[in-house]
């Protein structure tokens, strides 16, 4: 599975991932732990969302 991933500073230093097809977004204090929190969130709303 593909999807857009969107990595970013903000303004207060912290690291911004962002699924962005699934709008699910995770702050951290690295580039990494911001993937690695955001990956926690896909795979908890893939095994939550409803089938269809």
């Amino acid at each position: 599975m593909q999807f857009e991933v969107e990595v970013e500073k903000n303004e207060k230093g912290e690291w911004v991932a962002t699924a962005i097809a699934y709008k699910i977004t995770v702050t951290g204090r690295s580039e990494a732990e911001a993937l690695a929190g955001l990956m926690d969130k896909l795979n908890h709303h893939f095994k939550h969302a409803p089938k269809s």
